[in-house]
């Protein structure tokens, strides 16, 4: 879409679309959300950030979370916003407000050597946002906030930049509060979005990908915006929770398959999970009954996303399990879920591997 001018991830379609590291080499983005030491700062645990990490973000992202998230077979931090008051996370369609945190500095992110995705909140239009605010972005303001973020945050020539994303779920339909921009205006609001909030990036970084806003199958989205945002951004981001039922998984692949084939966009899940009761979180059900189920549920889910030709990479929610959320691959006090973390490291390393070998047993193009 834009020329690049330093070396930055691309995505192509050979036989199947795939993300490309900068030397050109083809990468499964294999990640982990909400990553965020802010969840090793509550009063429960506080001791142990003190003592493990001297308080200190950078100790524990070089010392705790690179280490472990490269061990169990991750290679991209996704988003890091965590999940921090409010309750109400899986309600169906019932006004939610929860607070998210600001997230990890991009400056502190480049510093680790390993991939990672930026984030610029250009609207305040999440589905789990109790106040949202449907702006019209043909107004001059939005365009001046877009590139205000955009001068801000964009990171032009670090090459383990992956891209950047827009808004975490958005409601794009009406919205749980009774909000929403007027059905008849919105192909054209959708368009002047998209437009704007990627121009504003581009100005500041013709290199790195636009994995545009992270939609959801639960809230959906209007064919009116996915037609607008196909020519603005590279990547279709989706995150999806269909749990351990292999019928809804199937469900979920069919509907985003769907959204491909309309936008022709690769797609990345960019936020998916599951969880099951545990010691801090007893009631957190509906989900898996034990971590052992959790671990199986996530390799299923694994194979199932990387057998679609559509998918570049997945991104795993989340980290550390705090008192909102209710769940992670680690417990509250900082140690993994084996029965989990051993599945996922064995998933992640064989499907790894596999694309290594497609890739090398379908040389030369």
């Amino acid at each position: 879409m834009t020329r690049l001018t330093q070396p930055a991830f691309t995505v192509d379609r050979r036989r199947r679309w795939q993300l490309r590291a900068p030397d050109g080499d083809p990468f499964l983005s294999v990640g982990i959300v909400h990553a965020d030491d802010t969840n090793l700062r509550y009063p429960h645990n506080l001791t142990i950030y003190q003592s493990r990490y001297g308080s200190s973000r950078r100790r524990w992202l070089r010392e705790g979370l690179v280490p472990e998230l490269r061990e169990w077979g991750f290679n991209t931090v996704g988003w890091t916003s965590e999940y921090v008051s409010g309750a109400g996370l899986a309600a169906e369609g019932a006004v939610v407000d929860l607070g998210h945190s600001e997230g990890l500095p991009p400056g502190e992110l480049a510093d680790l050597g390993i991939p990672y995705t930026v984030s610029l909140r250009v609207a305040e239009t999440e589905y789990w946002n109790g106040f949202p605010a449907y702006r019209d972005p043909r107004d001059p303001a939005f365009a001046q906030w877009c590139d205000h973020l955009a001068r801000t945050l964009c990171r032009p020539d670090d090459p383990n930049l992956v891209g950047y994303f827009l808004v975490d779920a958005p409601c794009w339909g009406r919205h749980p509060t009774g909000a929403g921009y007027p059905a008849a205006e919105l192909p054209a609001i959708a368009e002047a979005y998209y437009r704007v909030a990627t121009d504003a990036i581009r100005r500041h970084d013709a290199n790195h990908l636009i994995l545009g806003d992270r939609y959801g199958t639960r809230a959906g989205v209007p064919d009116a915006v996915l037609d607008a945002m196909a020519p603005y951004v590279d990547v279709l981001s989706v995150q999806t929770f269909p749990g351990l039922d292999p019928s809804r998984l199937d469900a979920a692949l069919d509907r985003i398959g769907r959204w491909h084939e309309r936008t022709t966009r690769p797609v990345l899940i960019a936020d998916t999970g599951n969880w099951c009761p545990t010691v801090m979180s007893p009631g957190r059900s509906g989900s898996a009954r034990n971590q052992s189920e959790r671990g199986a549920g996530y390799a299923a889910s694994a194979e199932a996303f990387a057998a679609r030709p559509w998918c570049i990479g997945w991104h795993w929610c989340g980290w550390l399990e705090n008192p909102h959320r209710g769940f992670g691959l680690k417990d509250p006090w900082d140690e993994p879920y084996r029965d989990l973390t051993d599945r996922v490291m064995e998933t992640n390393r064989r499907l790894q591997e596999r694309l290594g070998h497609d890739e090398a047993a379908r040389a030369p193009w």
